[in-house]
């Protein structure tokens, strides 16, 4: 007979899940109850159950402190949590810790017999035959995955060890061409009532397992959360063919819309060879996601046809952005603003509804958005503000005058960057080698190289270069190929002549002398000295 352990500081509630799993199944024996993570640790010590059904959210000691201190007391005990929904980042911290699986309140019968049935079902057949231990969970690697990919597109830059990674999954991606799925909930797609006593991860959690489902029936790819409100998929095609692309795409988008009354938006990109390319594709598949705001929601977009403007062509247009355009792109703000003031108060005067005016602005701002990204001025421009921030914000205005006065201001700045930075002169060439080095430290590269790309004499460069960073162009390639040695080093099992390799070193010799240098321990000593202290 199984014994399970209830835990939560609610007295009613635990009296609730007691009745509710007696009244469903005999076999079980809930054997006590605590309502804080000391007392619950006092009974495992006592009962020894096969089970922890526990609360996230408690005094004194919560789920998640109580689940880390029970598996190494008690590594044979099974942890399922309870969540509400706005406690959902808990759960997934949970999960991540070994939790067997979770229930989210208000706990439904149909939900607690089926969690039960499934470890009762484990337990049988672990106490009949026991399963070696499995040296890492699918979960933690799927997991793991996901932050790699996440964190490489954040930085701009996807590793041979992140596939690695999805080979370890069963995710062969052997075709020579690499494209990205970025798929979005239509928020208003949700009953308001049923969105907000929802936590939005629930919603993407969803949609994630199922675009992974389709994928491994129709086309080698890997799906994972992205965000909050994102879900991204990496897939692997042949050639450049998009026709199969969009068909899956398209598939998605029904089958949500059929199995679940959601409908979603998918943005997508344009093939890239090599996987080092794939945030091109990711970059481009949230920009096609951006024309949502002007072509609606429950589509599937292609980057191409939106970058064409095929997909927001009006009947009728009686203003045009071309002089407006223009000036932007010539860096002449003065005029940028004038024409801003005098088209968005056209566009204002003449349009038939709210909404129209905020589909053209967006239009707009998505296309300027672009430019910026093109040029490297985003940050500049807009700060730390995303563009879907302001793309809300623009539709939440509903004066003319405001909308104008922050148009031109917005315009007006966009044009001052690009102004800025047409000026050779004026443009920082430290800067530039800088990003430079981060994005090809892995690649030979020499000082006339780098000086080259700034336009500067290599070794006039080379003066300013040591000037304005306290260390040579030699010193800085050095460091930024040890770093990330030292990081493959610590979180992967590459041999270390791939590492040297991948990193830009010539030979093994070669980086085992750089890397003492650098480090004070070669290679092989700094990876067991990582090892060791954890």
């Amino acid at each position: 007979m199984p014994k399970i352990v209830v835990v939560d500081d609610e007295a009613i509630f635990r009296r609730g899940l007691r009745a509710m799993i007696a009244s469903w199944d005999s076999e079980w024996e809930v054997v006590g109850d605590a309502k804080d993570g000391y007392e619950a640790l006092e009974l495992l010590q006592q009962l020894t159950p096969d089970v922890l059904l526990t609360d996230i959210r408690m005094p004194k000691m919560d789920g998640l402190q109580l689940q880390t201190i029970a598996r190494e007391r008690f590594p044979k005990l099974q942890c399922v949590v309870i969540s509400g929904y706005e406690d959902f980042s808990y759960l997934q911290q949970s999960m991540r810790s070994g939790a067997k699986d979770y229930i989210m309140k208000p706990v439904e019968r149909e939900e607690l017999t089926r969690v039960l049935d499934k470890l009762k079902e484990e337990l049988r057949t672990r106490g009949a035959s026991p399963a070696p231990e499995a040296p890492k969970d699918d979960r933690q690697l799927r997991q793991q995955a996901s932050d790699g990919l996440s964190a490489g597109i954040m930085r701009g830059s996807l590793h041979q060890q992140d596939l690695d990674l999805l080979s370890q999954l069963g995710i062969e991606l052997s075709e020579p061409y690499f494209n990205c799925l970025v798929i979005k909930l239509d928020k208003e797609s949700v009953a308001r009532e049923r969105y907000t006593q929802s936590d939005p991860s629930l919603f993407q959690l969803y949609i994630q397992q199922f675009v992974q489902e389709i994928l491994d029936h129709r086309m080698p790819g890997f799906s994972f959360v992205f965000s909050e409100s994102e879900v991204a998929a990496l897939v692997n095609m042949p050639d450049t063919n998009m026709d199969a692309l969009l068909e899956l795409a398209e598939s998605i988008r029904r089958q949500i819309k059929s199995l679940s009354n959601l409908t979603v938006t998918i943005g997508i990109g344009r093939p890239v060879k090599g996987f080092e390319s794939m945030t091109v594709p990711f970059r481009e598949a949230g920009i096609a996601l951006l024309y949502r705001l002007v072509v609606g929601g429950d589509k599937v977009i292609d980057y191409r046809n939106a970058a064409q403007n095929h997909l927001l062509k009006a009947e009728v247009k009686k203003w045009s952005w071309e002089s407006l355009d223009k000036a932007i792109h010539e860096g002449r703000r003065d005029e940028a603003e004038r024409l801003a003031e005098l088209t968005i108060g056209e566009l204002c005067a003449k349009a038939g509804t709210p909404e129209l005016v905020h589909q053209q602005i967006c239009k707009l701002l998505i296309q300027c958005y672009e430019l910026s990204e093109e040029l490297g001025l985003t940050r500049d421009w807009l700060g730390e503000k995303d563009i879907r921030t302001l793309l809300v914000e623009i539709c939440s205005i509903s004066s003319s005058t405001e909308l104008i006065e922050v148009c031109r201001t917005l315009l007006g700045s966009l044009t001052s960057g690009i102004a800025e930075g047409s000026k050779p002169t004026e443009r920082d060439p430290i800067q530039l080698a800088e990003r430079y080095l981060e994005k090809h430290y892995h690649e030979p590269l020499a000082l006339k190289d780098l000086a080259d790309k700034v336009f500067l004499n290599a070794a006039y460069f080379s003066t300013l270069y040591k000037q304005r960073t306290g260390k040579t162009f030699v010193e800085r390639l050095t460091e930024l190929r040890v770093e990330e040695a030292k990081r493959r080093l610590a979180s992967t099992d590459e041999k270390i002549l791939g590492i040297a390799e991948m990193t830009g070193f010539s030979n093994i010799r070669h980086f085992n002398r750089v890397f003492k240098n650098e480090a004070g321990v070669t290679p092989k000593e700094y990876r067991e000295e990582v090892r060791s202290r954890r």
